[in-house]
């Protein structure tokens, strides 16, 4: 009898998936994402051995593990097909490490996208694995060891509380707290604006706007000014002075990668960064179509390479020809580069082949896979698309000294905006002649005052991060949900807002820590995880000036004073200063005075940062019909979505993490709370018809990473 070829990758849904896609000469199983790590209650890195790790089987992967080996030993070889990433090629290293006693012939096969093509290609081509890349994740995974297990503790002695430092999430922290420091210190300045009503010989009637006076750009700084300039335009006519004329040809934006997918999906959306992620990785690992196949929907969705391979982009070409016309190809093929180094060879996130019309397989999809997978075929068709040309006419119109001016522009070939209109609103302006003199149907100033910096959102979050070359976007959503487990921000109407806390903290490392928070200094450390995956870096030597820098900051910091939060008010029963103080008594913070022992007084704590408010949402509440809203709990320290029609309708929805699935029957894991053991557990959602139970969530396969005491 042959023996099977083990195929191992890391979710249950891409094993159900891929098993269909292979004959009975394979068995797929799934490693539940990561089977070793560091120990998660010591440092479990000898500094003094060149940084050397101890990995240790994770305790809720014993079963999975077990069942491995027993697969393994049954087996003639194994391929081990983990996500195409770093931290991919660090679980099948595991994986190996774990499996070569039970089996040494053990390989690596690689997809970008789960498809009967793509699978079927990918167990034809077994490689070995790519140690520089296990490498650098295994630089990163250090570097977040040693600043969380180093700095954090240092934070609980001067600050106290439960708080943690990361390599990546103090300096997101960082940049919040920095850019609500600009909103405070803005100061509102008053100015006026003045547009004009007008129309020609030939309609429509436009509006233009006030720009210039002898020829320079004119700031009317208050109503006195304004009133005098309207006085002093109506003596003079409106003469059209001149029309210009020119051709726009903007060019087609790349294909989605993970951070721009992340950005458009809050954009037109509003869905969190992990929401997209989630939904995405649906798509990803396999949805059931028409005939009952189940096929995924995307390439592999965590990547920042444009590249395109030639399949697919000669699937699109077929398309476009077929559905549009010839004439909306490019002549030549769109082709689109990055700055600098990016971490993978791996292709844009971009419909997989064949490709399935959003329209055409809407019924088999949620309204969030509907969602997302819109926003990568409309942008991955459009990258591919011949570039629009759009007619652009400004006028210019003299009033005297004064010179008003307005654009407007005709689409005349829309070409890639077919797919991926990001019209301006830019109004139709009349056919009129240059010399007409024009009516004025109304002349209105307008005040106005100067606007602060907006407060990130987690698209514009993003954004930032990127374009400094901090952390990866695959990490920054467990890093925005940490900042809000730890209390260091609140979210005030889709934006972040940093707590006192927050604060305090930032001050304190900016202060003491001071290599780690320069964004240089986190940007250079991603070149060099970007320099060790190639092999041109040891990455021993990549983590050797990042420690000699933290073992420095440590020494300076052993001697310095606690830092008080204080909350700005006097204590009733001896005067001195109130301060924020934590309890791991009750595990929460309170209010006591900062003369205790002397003096004991102390008060519940009233949140010294504005509660957050509610958020619609575009969902109607299933048993009264009305808006839902996203609320946050005080008492749980965690978001929710209720009823509006609250205290009549009591309807709430926990927003609970990602989980995973069920080893046993597939469905999605959630937390729960035992009345009995008093503590929480993780058990299928599926229950009673299912009562697994897990005493730990499972280690998630994640590239964040960053660890905290």
């Amino acid at each position: 009898m042959t023996k099977k070829t083990l195929i191992i990758v890391e979710s249950p849904a891409k094993s159900s998936t891929i098993s269909r896609y292979l004959g009975k000469d394979y068995l797929v199983s799934s490693s539940m994402g990561h089977v070793r790590d560091l120990n998660p209650h010591i440092l479990s890195i000898d500094v003094q051995n060149n940084f050397k790790p101890h990995y240790e089987e994770l305790k809720d992967k014993k079963k999975v593990i077990g069942d491995l080996k027993a697969l393994a030993r049954r087996c003639e070889r194994i391929f081990l097909a983990p996500d195409p990433d770093r931290e991919g090629e660090a679980i099948a290293y595991h994986l190996k490490e774990i499996l070569r006693p039970s089996n040494e012939r053990i390989f690596r096969i690689l997809f970008h996208e789960i498809t009967r093509q793509a699978v079927s290609e990918a167990v034809q081509c077994p490689v070995d694995i790519d140690q520089d890349k296990v490498n650098a994740q295994q630089m990163r995974r250090v570097l977040d060891r040693l600043a969380g297990y180093k700095i954090s503790p240092v934070l609980q002695r001067k600050i106290g509380g439960p708080l943690s430092a990361g390599r990546v999430q103090s300096i997101a922290l960082k940049l919040i707290v920095e850019r609500e420091k600009e909103v405070q210190a803005f100061i509102e300045k008053e100015y006026w604006t003045i547009g004009a009503e007008l129309e020609g010989s030939a309609p429509p009637a436009f509006h233009a706007r006030l720009e210039k006076h002898n020829g320079k750009k004119l700031l009317i700084p208050d109503e006195k000014a304004a009133r005098h300039i309207l006085d002093e335009l109506s003596r003079n006519p409106y003469i059209l002075k001149a029309v210009r004329k020119r051709v726009r040809r903007p060019k087609p934006l790349p294909p989605l990668i993970t951070s721009t997918l992340q950005q458009e999906a809050f954009k037109k959306h509003r869905f969190p960064v992990s929401k997209t992620m989630k939904v995405a990785q649906s798509l990803y690992e396999g949805v059931n179509l028409e005939g009952g196949e189940q096929t995924g929907l995307i390439t592999y969705m965590r990547t920042d390479s444009f590249r395109i391979s030639t399949s697919a982009r000669e699937a699109a070409a077929d398309f476009i020809r077929s559905t549009w016309g010839k004439e909306y190809l490019p002549d030549k093929a769109n082709v689109f580069g990055r700055k600098g180094k990016i971490q993978d060879a791996h292709e844009a996130i971009r419909p997989s082949v064949p490709l399935y019309h959003p329209q055409d397989i809407k019924g088999f999809l949620s309204a969030d896979q509907f969602k997302i997978y819109s926003l990568i075929w409309d942008r991955f068709m459009a990258s591919q698309m011949k570039a629009a040309r759009i007619d652009v006419t400004t006028f210019d119109i003299a009033n005297g000294n004064y010179l008003f001016a307005v654009k407007g522009e005709v689409i005349r070939f829309d070409g890639h905006l077919k797919c991926w209109n990001t019209d301006s609103g830019t109004p139709l302006l009349p056919p009129l002649e240059e010399g007409e003199v024009l009516n004025a149907l109304a002349v209105t100033p307008k005040q106005n005052f100067t606007k602060p910096p907006s407060r990130y959102t987690e698209a514009s979050l993003v954004k930032i991060l990127e374009e400094k070359g901090i952390g990866r976007p695959s990490t920054y959503a467990k890093i925005i949900s940490t900042l809000g487990k730890r209390d260091y921000i609140v979210r005030e109407e889709r934006r972040f807002v940093p707590t006192q806390l927050g604060i305090k903290v930032t001050e304190y490392l900016d202060r003491h820590f001071s290599d780690m928070m320069q964004y240089s200094f986190t940007a250079e450390l991603e070149k060099q995880l970007d320099k060790v995956s190639e092999g041109k870096l040891d990455w021993v030597q990549g983590i050797q000036r990042f420690y000699q820098h933290l073992e420095q900051n440590l020494d300076q910091v052993r001697n310095t004073e606690k830092v008080d939060l204080k909350v700005g008010r006097a204590c009733p029963e001896c005067g001195k200063d109130l301060v924020k103080k934590y309890s791991r008594k009750t595990n929460g913070w309170f209010v006591g005075c900062n003369g205790y022992p002397q003096c004991t007084y102390t008060e519940r704590l009233d949140k010294d940062t504005p509660r957050p408010k509610d958020e619609p949402l575009d969902r109607s509440c299933p048993q009264c019909g009305k808006p839902l809203v996203r609320r946050y709990s005080p008492k749980t320290r965690q978001h929710f979505v209720g009823c509006t029609g609250y205290p009549e309708c009591r309807h709430i929805e926990t927003e609970e993490p990602e989980l995973g699935e069920c080893p046993v029957c597939g469905k999605p894991l959630r937390k729960s709370y035992s009345r009995k053991t008093r503590r929480y557990f993780v058990g299928c959602s599926g229950y009673p018809e299912c009562t697994y139970i897990q005493k730990s969530p499972p280690s998630e396969k994640t590239e964040s990473g960053e660890d905290s005491v």
